[in-house]
């Protein structure tokens, strides 16, 4: 009953994404579409019974783009100890249990095509956007200086979720990758973090009025 529970609440949350994903529309269109139109049946497919989304991806992974001010050493300690609150979750199990996950690869800093947006929302875009072929990165973590941050979020605002990567299954588009742009002076605290991962890693719905 509770990894039924798990999976249907794994599966509201990705339609949640989807309906932002659609209403950035006009977006989506403008990001490069790297499937050029191919057949793609060997590649990777959606799946909505795994918190890792796609089929090409045996552990959880997440890549993150450290301005040139961010000591690597101090962001890696906070984000794994956010990892550590965030699978805590009850939804953990049925949305991750399967996924491999090792503190010395979960995380790498670098992503294949950083791109932050102008401004966060409901329908940004931070990654490739629309691609054929997802990374191996459910997440994308972003940490931003404070001029950044007040560009980007919003002055005093400390964190938002974004849409990283899309695919295309039969007709619809789907987010498969999720973007989490952080305020660096939030990382030291991992209840804060632990919030936004699982935010980000669809354990919770990205509610704006919820983020800390």
């Amino acid at each position: 009953m509770a990894r039924g529970s798990a999976r249907t609440r794994l599966v509201t949350t990705l339609t949640a994404c989807l309906a932002s994903a659609l209403a950035a529309g006009a977006i989506v269109l403008a990001v490069l579409d790297r499937s050029g139109g191919h057949d793609h049946a060997d590649h990777a497919h959606l799946d909505t019974a795994s918190g890792l989304l796609v089929t090409n991806r045996p552990s959880l992974r997440m890549c993150v783009e450290a301005g040139s001010g961010a000591e690597r050493g101090a962001v890696r300690a906070d984000l794994l100890a956010g990892l550590d609150r965030a699978r805590a979750d009850p939804n953990w199990a049925g949305a991750y249990g399967r996924a491999r996950l090792a503190p010395s690869t979960v995380l790498e800093f670098g992503c294949p095509a950083p791109r932050l947006p102008d401004r966060a929302g409901r329908t940004a875009l931070a990654g490739p956007g629309l691609t054929a072929d997802p990374s191996a990165y459910r997440v994308w973590v972003y940490v931003l200086d404070e001029p950044t941050a007040d560009r980007i979020l919003g002055a005093g605002q400390p964190a938002d979720v974004a849409t990283a990567e899309l695919m295309r299954e039969g007709p619809s588009l789907w987010p498969v990758s999720t973007a989490l742009l952080i305020r660096q002076s939030r990382l030291g605290d991992p209840t804060t973090v632990g919030r936004l991962l699982r935010t980000a890693l669809g354990l919770t719905r990205a509610e704006s009025n919820e983020l800390p």
